[in-house]
């Protein structure tokens, strides 16, 4: 089995559609996954390009990875990855519409992979976004989330017209293998779409969030662990700092959040 050397989708087309498809149907599973694996790399481009090869074979056109770090209506930033229509992405991000997109919503809430009407609403924000990503092909589509500890993920969404009738019946058949590129796609993800990891916490520092975390005051804590409540409001700050919080409780969110204490 050659292993992809080129890059860009033309090259990667040219250097294994041949091979895939003179092998039984059996084997066409092991390859394709195998050519991910080798070739999927670390970079943006080839990370792209290999995906875009591989849901093509499956007879699917349009995908997309998205990762948001925390929950969808509270980030800054999603990173977006895929051939969906530039124009389309670029109008997604400059509205920040990841945060009321009910699709990414209910990624956040599952770890099931679901065809786009079972998570659509009748709410406003629901028939803006599609009515907006119609304009570009955008109208049917099946998500695939995969979940990492605390809330932080990424979702594998795969889209096409609504005129395409064959589009559930392609997802149905190929579900297994949908599902394990989504798992690969997410696990070597480029480092641009990784959470950046919080400074670590002192042994001390996790001790007072968690007395934080069971309600208990400055003064209490103090107490409990033998120091002086100025001490124990040092680790405070130094915690605030840390998790990039505006105060203690918003720290002590994000930290259970991210399986930190």
């Amino acid at each position: 089995m050659a292993k992809i050397v080129k890059t860009g989708y033309a090259r990667i087309k040219e250097g294994c559609m041949s091979q895939a498809e003179a092998q039984p149907m059996h084997d066409q599973t092991h390859y394709l996954l195998t050519e991910i694996e080798q070739n999927i790399g670390k970079g943006v481009p080839e990370y792209t390009d290999v995906l875009s090869w591989a849901f093509e074979k499956i007879g699917i056109i349009h995908f997309s990875y998205v990762y948001v770090g925390y929950i969808p209506s509270e980030v800054d930033k999603a990173i977006i990855l895929g051939n969906y229509p530039k124009d389309w992405v670029k109008t997604y991000e400059s509205m920040a519409l990841y945060r009321n997109d009910p699709i990414i919503s209910h990624s956040s809430t599952t770890s099931t992979a679901f065809f786009w009407e079972e998570a659509v609403g009748e709410n406003q924000n629901s028939k803006q976004i599609f009515d907006m990503s119609a304009k570009y092909g955008i109208e049917q589509g099946f998500s695939v989330p995969v979940h990492e500890p605390g809330c932080a993920f990424g979702s594998i969404h795969l889209a096409t017209n609504k005129d395409n009738t064959e589009f559930q019946k392609l997802v149905e058949n190929n579900s297994y293998l949908i599902s394990t590129i989504s798992y690969i796609a997410h696990q070597q993800r480029p480092s641009l779409a990784r959470l950046e990891p919080y400074p670590p916490l002192t042994d001390r520092e996790v001790e007072c969030l968690k007395w934080v975390a069971m309600g208990k005051s400055y003064g209490e804590i103090a107490l409990i662990l033998n120091i002086s409540e100025r001490t124990v409001k040092f680790h405070a700050q130094n915690i605030i700092k840390k998790m990039d919080a505006v105060n203690i409780k918003q720290a002590m969110t994000k930290s259970l959040r991210l399986n930190l204490i």
